[in-house]
């Protein structure tokens, strides 16, 4: 071939030289596929990083979410603990103040309010006898709600007594006299919601700040002595009083911000992150690299497969976090169970089976026996072994198609499909045997851990009755201090 290309420009140079302009057009071609190219990876490199930084503040609003969540379910379980315990103790018809200051010590408050039906003050801690008969639920938003009946957080308000800063959670409950309202106070400064806000995120240098209707602190992480968000960061208040997502001008660093109201209550989580933290995965040096690569590949022509690897890496690695605070919003952190939040799906996907089978469907409601001795004795360190324990009998007990997790404190719940009451039994009496075999002896347990346990089985029966049964049938148990498994049958 090339003998013939020589042969024909000795010959015939005149038709030789029209075929030379090929070779710039191919060039041309080239050069424009490779321009095209570029093209499109530029494109692509920008809408990558647009992309990933929509990804990290899609996690952030995730985690703020998931946080408002957590606290909402925090306090919804502290107000049931206080409903039961105010219904089973403070239902007399005169209730001594021994009982009362028991009652609210329980729950680690030294402030408490108890009122009639009509509002008016039957006693009152710490104590101030010219309060007592006068009508306060009028003062107090959250004490007029829960005269009409609700449940209710308090913003943060002075206490009755001593004027302090304080938030409240108020519960009314029923008794032989009408209804009645119990309510315990908390420092709106140092309680445990601090302790909630400080786990609440895992980007170093962050802000974390629960704030009620008005602003002022309930709790914040890291710790101020500041009573409202306007002290700590004027520019982020105003801010956050308008806008769920969005972005402040700091002195250094503009700051990334998040809000979502929990549940229930007035309040608001707010979240704040530092940009150069934020979006520290797709700035400086690794923001870079992608350009470098593209002027690599405008050079050499050759290193395309990198780049797109990079940004499928930025990709994956967003995915594996957006699954990690998936998992983490559904596992109890300390047994490594489904929480209450993911026990609630499985129960109501496991009851639609149930129904559409016609087979019956058990709970088994378990709550530790003597668990607070054990906490008050060795410390909450015992208390979260105990826990862990437990947790590791269900795991050994179970079946694989069973459900289980931590239901909340010291109370786990056991889902077991196509199960009759004989079985559920059965299965309880396994658990119990299990955890009577556990030794931890040097937090004075020596002899195993001691469980009552509570079932329902139930056919066409709404999960949540069969929850309400079970529970029913433990709190038999715990009032007759039986070893026996207290079981009732619903249809």
């Amino acid at each position: 071939m090339a003998l013939k290309n020589t042969m024909s420009e000795i010959v015939s140079p005149l038709r030789s030289s029209p075929a030379r302009p090929r070779r710039p057009w191919a060039t041309a071609l080239a050069s424009l596929g490779l321009l095209l190219l570029l093209g499109m990876m530029a494109v692509a490199i920008v809408l990558s990083q647009r992309q990933s930084k929509a990804h990290l503040l899609s996690n952030l609003r995730l985690r703020g979410t998931s946080s408002a969540q957590f606290v909402s379910t925090y306090l919804d379980e502290q107000a049931r603990r206080e409903q039961q315990a105010a219904r089973r103790f403070l239902s007399t018809a005169d209730v001594s103040r021994t009982r009362f200051e028991l009652v609210t010590g329980a729950f680690g408050s030294d402030a408490a309010v108890l009122l009639d039906r009509s509002g008016r003050l039957l006693d009152v801690i710490p104590a101030k006898p010219s309060l007592l008969g006068r009508p306060i639920a009028t003062r107090y938003a959250h004490l007029a709600a829960a005269e009409r009946g609700a449940i209710a957080f308090s913003n943060v308000v002075p206490s009755a007594v001593r004027g302090a800063p304080v938030m409240a959670v108020a519960v009314p409950f029923s008794t032989p006299r009408g209804r009645r309202v119990f309510s315990a106070a908390y420092p709106a400064a140092g309680s445990a919601l601090d302790a909630l806000v400080d786990h609440t995120i895992s980007y170093r240098a962050h802000q974390v700040f629960l704030v009620d209707r008005v602003g002022r602190l309930l709790a914040a992480s890291p710790r101020t002595g500041a009573s409202t968000l306007t002290e700590v960061d004027p520019r982020l208040a105003r801010a956050t009083a308008h806008e769920s997502l969005g972005s402040v001008a700091g002195a250094a660093d503009p700051t990334t911000f998040t809000v979502a109201s929990v549940a229930g209550t007035s309040w608001r989580l707010v979240i704040a992150v530092p940009n150069s933290r934020l979006y520290a995965s797709i700035t400086g040096a690794t923001s870079i690299v992608p350009w470098v690569v593209f002027a690599l590949v405008a050079v050499l022509g050759g290193l395309l497969v990198a780049l797109f690897g990079r940004s499928l890496a930025d990709r994956e690695r967003l995915a594996s976090l957006s699954s990690t605070l998936e998992i983490t919003a559904r596992t109890d952190a300390l047994t490594g169970l489904y929480n209450r939040r993911a026990l609630n799906e499985q129960l109501r996907r496991v009851a639609a089976s149930a129904r559409r089978r016609v087979e019956p469907l058990s709970v088994l409601m378990i709550d530790l026996d003597r668990f607070k001795e054990t906490n008050d004795g060795f410390g909450h360190e015992a208390g979260d072994r105990v826990l862990c324990a437990v947790a590791d009998c269900l795991r050994d007990v179970v079946r694989g198609d069973d459900v289980y997790g931590r239901w909340g404190g010291d109370e786990f719940l056991v889902v077991l499909p196509s199960t009759n009451d004989a079985g559920a039994r059965k299965v309880a009496q396994r658990i119990r045997a299990a955890a009577a075999d556990v030794d931890l002896s040097d937090i004075g347990l020596p002899h195993g851990v001691p469980l009552s346990v509570g079932s329902a089985t139930g056919l066409h029966t709404n999960p949540h009755d069969l929850i309400r049964a079970a529970d029913v049938a433990l709190y038999r148990v715990k009032s007759a201090h039986s070893d026996e498994v207290v079981s009732t049958t619903h249809r």
